[in-house]
């Protein structure tokens, strides 16, 4: 699972290096400018695989789940609350207006996700942590609902259904639109597609493995095609958040067959690497693509001669030449140092421990 959370980082990396700094791109290479931001959706997806893995049968006593969600606050917290400090600092650098109190309490809260006028945080690109870290928080219950796979086939149909009907709700009420695309409702889906691989995962042989990654990445070009032919009959707000819902089926196969036999080419310890210090790209990559930008190293990339062949992979790769090895500085001395920090706390408090709840009760 590391290794997909490398290439989603990436993809995430790409679409941005595009939009933010607003580089050209070859026409044959036309399908990142819209499709790699579903790179965010993969993560949902490979999230709550990789959870439903780890914590199976193990969220059944109160001491257990106070130990998850410690844990979890405490991989996010640390990284994130640095990432909201270091966009006031930028926005006071620039003399803008900084955010409101509210926006502040809510984004620390974790629960900006959740207002509308809020809905992508203080912290570029955060809008997603907002959905992970809800998700988190229902988590327990979504794992013991879904907890056989027609179950999980049935809890994601019904988080499909729950999509479509906040989807035309929120747009009716006309609330702020990327309160619908980056809203927790719209993405529940992902969650749940992660649910059913995992179950499916108990009961694949492991020689599968190769042939269900080919399946997946095959999904992936296929609802690319289907976009690409017949994009107008996505148009509609129903049809396209079905659609939008869909990538969740090849995400699942890509989760399903990475975990029982992952390709060489897909899985290595590069693309482990990066997976590691994937949540750093994530939230570090904007600020560096802004740092460039106001440098003016894209500006001078595009003047390199060859046109969008040359320059498009030179800005993606002074990007990355940026953000790797700020992301691994930032695993190193902020994401790390929280890990072991939760490892303790749990330890020393007696979570997750079999006579945990006992001792907590006699303490």
């Amino acid at each position: 699972m590391e290794s997909l959370r490398g290439h989603a980082a990436f993809a995430i990396v790409i679409f941005h290096v595009i939009h933010i700094a607003q580089t050209p791109i070859p026409q044959a290479l036309e399908f990142m400018k819209w499709f790699f931001g579903f790179g965010v959706p993969l993560f949902f997806v490979v999230s709550a695989f990789s959870l439903a893995y780890g914590y199976d049968g193990k969220l059944s006593r109160a001491d257990q789940v106070g130990e998850f969600y410690l844990r979890r606050v405490l991989r996010i917290a640390p990284l994130y609350y640095l990432a909201i400090l270091a966009q006031m600092a930028a926005i006071a650098a620039t003399g803008y207006d900084q955010p409101s109190w509210t926006m502040g309490a809510l984004s620390f809260a974790f629960v900006f996700n959740l207002h509308p006028p809020a809905v992508d945080g203080i912290a570029p690109a955060s809008w997603s942590i907002g959905v992970e870290m809800l998700f988190y928080a229902v988590f327990p219950f979504l794992l013991a609902l879904a907890k056989t796979l027609p179950r999980a086939v049935l809890v994601t149909a019904a988080l499909a259904a729950l999509a479509v009907a906040f989807a035309v709700i929120a747009t009716d009420l006309k609330l702020n639109p990327a309160f619908v695309s980056h809203g927790l409702l719209f993405n529940l889906p992902y969650f749940g597609f992660g649910l059913i691989a995992y179950h499916l995962y108990r009961v694949t042989p492991t020689r599968w493995g190769g042939a269900l990654v080919v399946v997946g990445l095959a999904g992936i070009v296929g609802l690319y095609a289907v976009a690409k032919f017949h994009g107008a009959t996505f148009a509609a707000l129903v049809p396209n958040t079905l659609y939008q819902a869909a990538w969740g089926v090849p995400f699942g196969l890509l989760c399903l067959g990475m975990a029982l036999r992952p390709p060489r080419l897909m899985s290595n310890p590069i693309t482990q690497f990066l997976g590691k210090i994937s949540f750093g790209v994530y939230l570090a990559h904007p600020h560096v693509i802004s740092g460039l930008m106001t440098l003016g190293i894209y500006d001078r990339i595009l003047q390199t001669p060859g046109g969008s062949g040359m320059s498009f992979p030179l800005a993606v790769l002074a990007t990355c030449a940026v953000v790797i090895p700020l992301a691994w500085l930032l695993y190193e001395h902020v994401e790390a140092p929280g890990i072991r920090f939760g490892r303790r706390l749990v330890a020393r408090l007696g979570l997750g421990h079999p006579n945990g709840a006992q001792r907590s009760a006699s303490a």
